[in-house]
């Protein structure tokens, strides 16, 4: 039985690599097109989200989200949640009201279609492994939300690639909340890990199924000093944190 569930996580796993790439190849036409001048933004964010509903239809995942609610809506923000599959990256852009930069780690620069993206300013990479180009990224972060654009990061900064566990927060996330003013909201996904591990694991399971997301209430910074940033993502931390507990 463990084998033929095997067998058919494989194929899951393979027919959901041919529709993400197959239906990015018919929308990249249109990334080219519109992703350009001063309605690249809007124009970005309306097409990744038709895109990234296509795929969970096709791929049969439903999205489940409670508190939808509380997101802001009078000013921009900074959308931390938690990361253990594939499929957060997707579903974020079916909940998000709000149009954002999203920071990915640099090496989807090498990834075809992405890529547009991170290359024409939509998006902003993380050089992980370089202090000064990571000030960078946080500086080009600072100017989006000044620019009243939101931002998406996983401040775990990547995944348990075989353990579905909550990893420290980084403080880049933080960081840009005190120094702009914005409020952090919270984002659990509550089982995407359980619907799709990670896609280098062919053992790993992978069915279609309901995602389960919360949206918490947002998290203000009180000041600008550093024990304030501590503060704000030890909270946002134990925040995700207890939901995922009250899931298992």
């Amino acid at each position: 039985m463990r084998y033929l569930g095997v067998f058919i996580s494989f194929f899951y796993r393979l027919y959901f690599g041919i529709i993400f790439f197959s239906t990015g190849l018919l929308f990249l036409p249109l990334f080219v097109i519109f992703v350009n001048g001063k309605i690249k933004y809007k124009s970005a964010f309306i097409l990744k989200k038709i895109w990234a509903k296509i795929i969970c239809v096709l791929v049969l995942i439903r999205v489940n989200v409670s508190g939808k609610n509380h997101f802001p809506n009078d000013e921009n923000y900074i959308v931390c949640p938690n990361h253990s599959s594939y499929l957060d990256i997707i579903i974020m852009y079916l909940i998000v009201p709000n149009e954002f930069a999203f920071l990915g780690k640099a090496e989807v620069l090498r990834w075809p279609i992405i890529n547009l993206f991170f290359k024409r300013g939509i998006d902003i990479p993380v050089y992980r492994y370089s202090v000064k180009r990571l000030k960078e990224c946080l500086v080009l972060a600072e100017n989006a939300l000044y620019n009243n654009r939101s931002i998406a990061i996983f401040p775990e900064g990547g995944w348990q690639q075989r353990e579905k566990k909550l990893r420290r927060f980084k403080n880049g996330a933080f960081i840009l909340s005190v120094q702009s003013k914005k409020p952090i909201v919270p984002i659990t996904f509550k089982n995407n890990f359980d619907l799709f591990t990670d896609h280098s694991d062919f053992g790993g399971f992978c069915r279609p199924g309901i995602a389960k997301v919360v949206v918490h209430n947002p998290v203000y910074p009180e000041s600008n000093k550093e024990k304030d940033l501590i503060s704000l993502r030890n909270k946002t931390y134990q925040i995700i944190k207890k939901e995922l507990l009250d899931e298992a």
